[in-house]
């Protein structure tokens, strides 16, 4: 179905008159169908959403005299002159015979104070005042009720949105060490060959939806910096991609299964503590494992994440993948084993903040252990 676009109206009204100006310029193929209780124009022109088709159906608060009225299209707008109907010259409380104010109708106060400043009875001033004031009165709530009503759904589409994203990325964590668990349960070590085979799929997935985190700080649906996610999803989805997923030699070493294991499990408690805080819900236990689980496990993810390159660094060194050499059009050339080189020193200190940062973090929710006196 074609979308209906309406210009914004701007009313006025007299006694007898009511003043309608439709903010559309250039018009062309105009046509107008006025009845004693409503009106419909339609029109090509420039308007609020550029040049498009407008149309307008307007039904009245009250019936309105059609041979006493007039219209006419002008190059910047279209005006509208509608007598009212000769024993009903009264003040209108509103244009429409539906209460509820469409953001498209603006009061034209410049025109309605010129239309009805030519009285010079007190009394109809006073009257004329008291409809403006109460109208912008109303105007400014209906607004506001109208922003209020925005921020309520976008508050809702926020939580709705971050509850899907968490809980499914927990649920696919929970998933993956269930599966890794599982295999050593039941096939011992040989589990750890089996790994890649069994998660490799899921476990990308989860990575890649992960580039998620970067935008939701940008756009403002996280109360969090931009750099940590980036330098988190980066650094994982290089290792997994361009390190595991590259190198099929790799595929079946041990420290491939003590990576996944080790991501999987500080997920499986991250995700769902992230849930809990977007609906402002505390589950103790949670916030326990999310401040203590780091503790052991964001050691051996370096370690892990440091022999896969280590590992890969010869391999790289042979088949020269992700790097080039001159001569380029880029007159640059780039080895990423020397890359990678480099990368183990930045794991080691990137290691290191982030276990400085959940430290300092532990120790503001926990407090240090006071000695015990003598």
């Amino acid at each position: 179905m074609a979308a209906i676009f309406k210009p914004i109206i701007r009313w006025a009204q007299s006694k007898e008159k009511l003043f309608l100006t439709l903010e559309l310029s250039d018009v062309q193929y105009p046509a107008v169908e006025l009845t004693s209780t409503r009106l419909v124009f339609q029109g090509f022109g420039r308007g609020a959403r550029g040049e498009q088709q407008y149309h307008v159906d307007l039904n009245f608060y009250r019936p309105v005299d059609i041979k006493a009225s007039s219209h006419k299209v002008l190059d910047r707008y279209v005006e509208f002159s509608i007598a009212k109907l000769a024993g009903e010259h009264e003040f209108w409380p509103r244009l429409l015979a539906d209460e509820q104010k469409p953001a498209w109708l603006k009061i034209n106060f410049d025109r309605w104070q010129i239309e009805d400043t030519s009285g010079s009875e007190r009394e109809e001033r006073a009257e004329i005042d008291k409809f403006l004031a109460a109208s912008d009165a109303r105007e400014l709530e209906l607004e506001n009720q109208i922003n209020q009503t925005k921020q309520e759904v976008l508050g809702f589409v926020r939580i709705f949105y971050l509850m899907v994203y968490n809980v499914m990325q927990g649920g696919l964590y929970l998933y993956i060490t269930s599966v890794l668990l599982s295999r050593v349960l039941f096939h011992g070590t040989d589990a750890f060959a089996e790994a890649y085979d069994a998660v490799s799929d899921v476990l990308a997935s989860c990575q890649l939806a992960a580039f998620l985190e970067v935008i939701n700080p940008l756009l403002g649906l996280v109360k969090t910096g931009v750099l940590a996610p980036f330098m988190q999803v980066f650094g994982r989805n290089m290792v997994l991609f361009l390190v595991v997923v590259a190198h099929e030699e790799l595929h079946k070493q041990a420290a491939v299964f003590g990576l996944f294991l080790v991501w999987s499990l500080i997920e499986v408690v991250r995700y769902p503590f992230y849930a809990s805080q977007v609906v402002s819900k505390r589950i103790e236990p949670l916030i326990w494992l999310r401040y203590t689980m780091w503790i052991p496990l964001y050691p051996l993810g370096i370690l892990f994440e440091g022999i896969l390159i280590w590992r890969a660094i010869p391999l790289l060194d042979k088949s020269e993948r992700f790097s080039f050499s001159l001569p380029n059009a880029f007159n640059v050339s780039f080895s990423f084993s020397w890359f990678l080189r480099v990368y183990l020193v930045l794991l080691l200190a990137g290691g290191w903040y982030m276990m400085r940062h959940m430290y300092i973090l532990r120790q503001r929710r926990y407090g240090r252990r006071k000695r015990k006196m003598r």
